[in-house]
């Protein structure tokens, strides 16, 4: 099967920084014409659940201005060009936590929404996790880092309290991993 069955007629670039935004003009696989906006650099974002010696989470409540609302999730950031992934997860969790790792569990890679971004986000679980500096936020950061039972985490994201989408999926991806060591329950029916 043809991997790109539309033809781009006309492409603009609305935006370029901090993203690149593109509009393109596209005839579909069925003759129809399409205007088309989304994100078309691939970057990769790293996010990653911090659990401490005492199975707590350590986690942050951000302001998102398009929800004009603070969620709660676990910290992440994109990866710079010649980062590891790895590299990226502990740099972020010293700059949004000030906390130091030991073990990374890595869980399948996933895109967060394909239809708008060609991003690559990566959930690790970062065990270990330990408080020892203070947070090195960016001018456009607003962020609260607080900590959690892991059994509370997961029940506010089984009330639907976990709203961020790749929080909730780093959770979810977490739990089997968590649960086969006792640390939190299975999930039940």
């Amino acid at each position: 099967m043809d991997e790109a069955p539309w033809e781009i007629l006309e492409r603009r670039t609305l935006a370029d920084d901090p993203v690149e935004i593109v509009h393109e003009r596209l005839r579909t696989h069925t003759g129809a014409l399409l205007d088309y906006y989304y994100q078309p650099r691939r970057i990769r974002v790293v996010f990653a659940l911090p659990v401490t010696e005492h199975r707590t989470a350590l986690l942050i409540r951000q302001y998102r201005h398009p929800t004009r609302r603070r969620l709660i999730e676990v910290p992440a950031g994109k990866v710079d060009p010649e980062e590891s992934l790895e590299a990226a997860v502990r740099r972020e969790l010293r700059e949004e936590l000030g906390a130091e790792v030991g073990e990374l569990v890595r869980f399948p890679a996933f895109y967060p929404q394909p239809s708008f971004n060609a991003a690559v986000f990566y959930p690790f679980l970062a065990l270990e996790a330990r408080v020892t500096a203070e947070p090195e936020l960016e001018g456009g950061e607003l962020i609260e880092p607080f900590e959690l039972p892991l059994e509370e985490a997961y029940r506010l994201l089984d009330e639907g309290r976990i709203e961020d989408a790749s929080t909730a999926l780093t959770l979810f991806y977490a739990r089997p991993w968590l649960a086969a060591r006792g640390w939190v329950r299975a999930p039940g029916p």
